[in-house]
């Protein structure tokens, strides 16, 4: 991944940063300053952990935040990396000081929906298999960021089969499985960076 030159500013907000795809917009253990929101644009955050392994936490688009951070000896850092996914990815940072109070109240409900987010996952990983966790991530992307033409859904994402098994906390040979059965019962059909849904909402999960 490529990462951008950025030097945040100091003035007050609207102060807006531009990215190119592949470029680093936050970076895990970073000292926090503040919150961004994406203004366009798609942002996949990355969380790493021993040297050489990492997990895809989520994918957010307009309207989303970024920023969560930890404590360590009484400073804030990010607990996360985060990358644009497209070019012309346009986010605005916001310091906490001069945040109004509409705004604050939107930074809450994205942690808020982070927390549900995660203990989805959470629940998923301890009671559903891979090909249940598989089919409903890529229904909730369809859902979030798919075109619909008719009854098919178009979901143009930039994710390989290794990023999407780290977003589904499975393999990429699960991953590849799945897919190909999909594609063999005609319920999706899928090229580099594209999945298109046959009918989203008759794409059942196992035992449902």
């Amino acid at each position: 991944m490529n990462k951008a030159n950025i030097s945040l500013p100091q003035s007050k907000f609207p102060q807006l940063l531009r990215f190119k795809k592949g470029e680093q917009i936050l970076e895990q253990g970073q000292l926090f300053q503040g919150y961004f929101l994406i203004k366009s644009g798609l942002v996949k955050t990355v969380r790493s952990q021993e040297p050489g392994n990492s997990t895809l936490l989520s994918i957010k688009d307009q309207g989303e935040f970024l920023g969560e951070f930890y404590e360590e000896r009484a400073e804030k850092r990010l607990s996360y990396s985060a990358f644009a996914m497209e070019d012309h990815t346009l986010v605005e940072m916001i310091q906490l000081e001069e945040n109004p109070n509409q705004k604050l109240l939107r930074i809450i409900h994205t942690l808020q929906v982070e927390i549900h987010t995660a203990r989805l996952r959470l629940e998923r990983i301890l009671f559903q298999d891979a090909e249940f966790r598989i089919i409903s991530v890529l229904k909730d992307l369809g859902e979030r960021f798919g075109e619909k033409y008719g009854d098919e859904t178009l979901l143009k994402l930039p994710l390989t089969h290794e990023e999407l098994a780290k977003l589904t906390d499975t393999s990429r040979q699960t991953v590849t499985t799945i897919l190909s059965g999909l594609k063999a019962q005609n319920k999706i059909n899928y090229s580099r960076g594209r999945i298109l849904f046959r009918n989203i909402h008759q794409l059942k999960t196992p035992n449902s």
